[in-house]
């Protein structure tokens, strides 16, 4: 690798409310040598979502909290580079929690998935092909079953993966679907 310079975002401080960006600081540090059963992977998309808000507060949580001084912990997507492990080589296209960094040296279970279509954008993995749209499309169709004359509503406060079963009932056959904005006004 010819670049061995890491550049990450890392906790500062303890948002009091919505995080800022007084919150985080960019620094650079060295990309580690890669252990056995380790691989290296260049971030291309880093994923934001709402749940962050709560990996960095103080407030119990179903997650532990990012430490003070840590990588922001995330979602991203990217390429491996340097492989250690026998089911990963260079080239191939990984999504899984890498973090706010140009550059991950992880174990394989760092890995949510690889990414095996090559006909989509790579950005797909951490959305409509990756966790919020595949916990919306079996939420919807396995846990919620509409028939069709069903009646859909999924509010808007359901965060990313609430916005795909919005898309995803607009597809039901004879299905009826009503989307309400957060003044509860109906949207075709």
């Amino acid at each position: 690798m010819k670049n061995n310079r890491n550049r990450q975002v890392i906790l500062k401080s303890r948002p009091a409310d919505i995080p800022q960006a007084d919150d985080f600081e960019i620094i650079e540090t060295d990309v580690p040598d890669l252990l056995d059963g380790q691989i290296l992977i260049q971030n291309v998309f880093l994923s934001v979502e709402p749940a962050m808000r709560g990996w960095v507060s103080n407030v119990a949580n179903y997650s532990e909290p990012v430490r003070i001084g840590e990588v922001m912990r995330s979602f991203a997507a990217g390429e491996v580079l340097q492989s250690g492990h026998p089911d990963f080589k260079p080239g191939d296209k990984v999504m899984g929690m890498f973090g706010w960094q140009e550059f991950a040296v992880v174990g394989p279970a760092a890995v949510t998935r690889k990414i095996r279509e090559d006909d989509l954008p790579l950005s797909l993995s951490l959305g409509v092909t990756g966790l919020n749209g595949i916990t919306a499309y079996f939420g919807l169709l396995d846990i919620g079953q509409p028939r069709p004359g069903d009646t859909v509503v999924v509010s808007t406060a359901a965060g990313a993966v609430g916005g795909w079963p919005n898309r995803e009932a607009f597809g039901l056959p004879n299905g009826r679907h009503r989307r309400r904005t957060g003044e509860g006004r109906p949207v075709p």
